[in-house]
């Protein structure tokens, strides 16, 4: 069975972001590559992992106590689940 990718235009901030606080749930050699290419704007996700990558950055979100990283990872957390 192949897996289903589905690809995501991110800037380096937001893949900086989702390497720091879920980079742990991240197995795809294909995702972690595409992540830490400062070139790629398009990056690909396990169909199956990313509900789980929302899921860390929510958390992260939710529990931090910076203004700023919470509007970020929010807007980083919506802007994936706008492609479930």
């Amino acid at each position: 069975m192949s897996i289903k990718y589905i690809e995501i235009e991110l800037t380096n901030d937001e893949k900086e972001a989702i390497l720091n606080h879920s980079g742990f749930i991240i197995t795809s050699d294909i995702t972690k590559k595409d992540l830490s290419d400062k070139r790629s704007k398009w990056i690909r996700f396990n169909s199956t992992s990313l509900p789980d990558i929302i899921g860390e950055l929510s958390y992260k979100c939710n529990r931090s106590r910076n203004d700023n990283e919470v509007f970020f990872l929010n807007d980083l957390a919506s802007h994936l689940e706008n492609h479930l």
